[in-house]
């Protein structure tokens, strides 16, 4: 809705009108066929009725979304951050139909690359997509491998986009190759669907990707990159603050590190070990290009820091410490706003986690202010939206054209609610071992999360209590699996390599108690020495 009218604009030249000619009898059960509409509100005109308006029990929605088995829950003691995971769920089940669409309202609704690579996590764990996602992929696959595409897959699949779109490489989007896969075998360990796919990261490797003299990416080729980065005009969505290539080269080290795993994993030595040794003269590339001795980044932005943090692109502690320190800086001077598009939003949280500043992330996390997770809550939201600000706080809808309010992309932070606030992970592919880990912060005094997996139903619930300073856990384990369990008090404060203490217990029902020290909340805003502090949108 906009300023109390529908807001069509968004849809394009999507119709999203369903007229009906009646014969005088009365109709009863009647759908539309041979369509889907994606929609919150309804306007229904000329209804047989004396006021023209149709009865709640005479007109229903009916939700359409390919069949997918619920796995995994979540919920906490924050009631605006169960929202979000709630928006999360909405717009996986209304882009899940068939394929995996960006959006499914307007002219699109196609299977953006992309979109499902950074969101893949998240939904595996909301629901079991290891057989939608993996026939998609085939269909990937087969596009790709197409004589006159170079081993280039297409940015959406099936490959429908018009004439005017470039066949280019394209990195985050095309990695869907590589990653997406990895991601399901992560959480099925079908090392089945690893041989399916095999040709396919191989040859978006070894001829798909552009490269330079280096190795890395051809500095003049267009990336999407960080698309939709909060500051890019509304006519320029691809106009990120973050250097479009370091974007691409970051993720290539990251993907062809991952392929050298894959290669392990169906025991293909020797590819392992050229692919290893790739992934570490692209690293260390990597570094000397972007990375100064001190251990600065040249695109020091949310997006570039994370990225580097979250692939593990930096040589030593101090390089690391250094990374810490500039993230949380950019964080704070952004008043805790997000300033991330595509490619840094599933790694901004996680990264400012992996620095050991859960504090930092819990505050990025609960701010309200635009450009925020939560700001959409804000505005009444039920699905995540494109954009930060698809719907202006006035009410406005945003001027670009391309605007949508449900997309899932930027809900690929549930994958850290699940995993940091929740507190469980794969450690090992399949869920054979879990890995719990929950990082407490914020106004967040309890979470409880639950994955249905291979081996059965993990649980996990904590709260704190004695006035936040004693943490309690309760642990379900499923059978013919184990859990490795790291408690808060034994988290560690360095960015070093240093171990930190855990213990691994068997299936059944376990409870843990230990003593918890909060670091100071809330953190606070870096604003100009002249300006009034910075007002605090915390969502409680």
């Amino acid at each position: 809705m906009e300023h109390g009218e529908l807001g069509v604009r968004p849809l394009r030249f999507a119709k999203a009108i369903d007229t009906i000619t009646g014969s005088g009898e009365t109709i009863r059960d009647w759908t539309p066929r041979f369509t889907f509409h994606g929609f919150r509100y309804v306007q229904v005109d000329g209804w047989p009725s004396a006021s023209g308006q149709p009865q709640n029990e005479e007109i229903l929605a009916l939700v359409m979304h390919s069949d997918l088995k619920r796995r995994g829950l979540f919920n906490c003691s924050n009631a605006s951050v169960n929202q979000l995971h709630k928006n999360v769920v909405w717009s996986m089940r209304g882009n899940f139909l068939s394929i995996p669409t960006d959006c499914p309202q307007r002219d699109e609704r196609l299977g953006w690359t992309g979109d499902i690579q950074v969101f893949c996590p998240s939904a595996s764990y909301l629901f079991d997509t290891t057989g939608m996602l993996g026939n998609w992929l085939e269909d990937v696959a087969a596009e790709q491998l197409e004589d006159w595409r170079g081993g280039i897959p297409g940015l959406v699949c099936p490959d429908v986009l018009p004439p005017h779109w470039p066949h280019i490489p394209q990195a985050v989007w095309d990695d869907v190759t590589i990653l997406t896969p990895n991601d399901l075998y992560q959480y099925s360990a079908d090392t089945d669907l690893l041989e399916r796919q095999f040709v396919s990261m191989q040859t978006w490797l070894d001829k798909g990707v552009d490269r330079g003299e280096d190795g890395l990416w051809n500095p003049d080729q267009w990336q999407l990159s960080d698309w939709l980065d909060p500051t890019a005009p509304p006519d320029d969505p691809g106009s990120s603050r973050t250097d479009d290539v370091m974007v691409a080269d970051a993720y290539l080290v990251h993907v062809t590190g991952v392929f050298a795993h894959i290669c392990a994993k169906l025991r293909k030595s020797l590819l392992s070990a050229k692919y290893a040794a790739d992934a570490a003269r692209l690293r260390a590339l990597f570094q000397h290009k972007y990375i100064t001795p001190h251990g600065n980044l040249m695109s020091n932005s949310q997006t570039g820091v994370a990225l580097a943090i979250q692939f593990n692109l930096y040589e030593t502690a101090a390089h690391r410490l250094v990374a810490a320190n500039s993230l949380k800086k950019l964080v704070r001077r952004a008043r805790f706003n997000i300033a991330t598009g595509f490619a840094g939003t599933p790694v901004i949280l996680h990264a400012l986690t992996t620095s050991k500043l859960p504090q930092i992330a819990y505050r990025m996390l609960l701010e309200k202010s635009c450009p925020s997770w939560l700001y959409p809550i804000t505005m009444g939201a039920t699905t995540i939206w494109e954009r930060w600000d698809s719907m202006l706080p006035d009410g406005t809808i945003n001027p670009g054209q391309m605007t949508s309010f449900n997309h899932y992309a930027l809900g690929a932070v549930a994958d850290w609610l699940h995993g940091s606030v929740g507190g469980i992970s794969p450690l090992e592919p399949g869920w054979k071992v879990v890995k719990v880990r929950p990082v407490p912060g914020g106004n967040v005094t309890s979470a409880e999360v639950s994955f249905d997996g291979p081996y059965g139903l993990v649980s996990c619930a904590w709260k704190l209590e004695e006035n936040g300073t004693r943490f309690v856990m309760s642990l379900v384990v499923p059978p013919n699996s184990t859990a490795v369990v790291t408690l808060p008090s034994e988290l560690s404060a360095s960015v070093s390599d240093e171990e930190e203490p855990s213990r691994q217990v068997g299936s059944g029902s376990h409870h843990f108690v230990c003593e918890y020290v909060a670091g100071a909340w809330p953190p606070k805003a870096i604003v100009a020495a002249h300006r009034p502090p910075a007002e605090e949108n915390i969502a409680t």
